[in-house]
């Protein structure tokens, strides 16, 4: 609730300021500090004396308003800041993406650059592979020369042996 004035409190409560005051000092009423101001707190009123008169309803209504404008006032300046800051930020982000597009195009550029390079060293050695074909002059690699071993621990060379078993391992081997 709020805290109002004695003659507030009077106007509320529908008892006078003198009446007030000897409860006060009885102690069936009690004072409240707000803001180093002294006054005394609506729910306190009701407390003592049961209902208030309506005007407390519009005199809490504009203390609450009042109240309310404050802290709205604060939410929107902390809202505002916050914006802010969320703004600094999505620009920094934009920022770092922006540097980061330009590296990854480099990049590109660098591995487009090195393809063409194994292109053409492709298409070189296809056409020296075509002139040594043409000239004739380094001729193919020859047929692999293992050694079987036999059951009897000696080796057979493929190509010495002429018999059955050596041309089917020339065939499947």
């Amino acid at each position: 609730m709020s805290i109002v004035s004695i003659t507030q409190a009077s106007k509320l409560s529908g008892k006078s300021v003198r009446t007030l005051h000897r409860h006060l000092a009885s102690g069936r009423l009690s004072y409240v500090m707000s803001d180093s101001r002294k006054g005394i707190d609506t729910s306190e009123l009701i407390r003592a004396y049961g209902t208030i008169m309506t005007e407390m309803a519009d005199t809490d209504k504009k203390q609450m308003a009042g109240h309310d404008t404050t802290k709205k006032q604060s939410k929107d300046k902390i809202a505002s800041q916050n914006d802010k800051q969320w703004h600094h930020q999505i620009e920094l982000l934009k920022l770092e993406l922006e540097a980061e597009k330009q590296l990854s195009n480099e990049r590109l550029q660098t591995i487009k650059a090195k393809q063409e390079t194994i292109d053409s060293l492709k298409t070189a050695l296809k056409l020296l592979e075509y002139r040594q074909d043409k000239s004739g002059i380094i001729e193919p690699l020859k047929e692999n020369n293992m050694s079987y071993p036999q059951k009897n621990g000696s080796s057979v060379d493929d190509n010495t042996n002429t018999r059955l078993f050596g041309r089917l391992r020339k065939l499947f081997g």
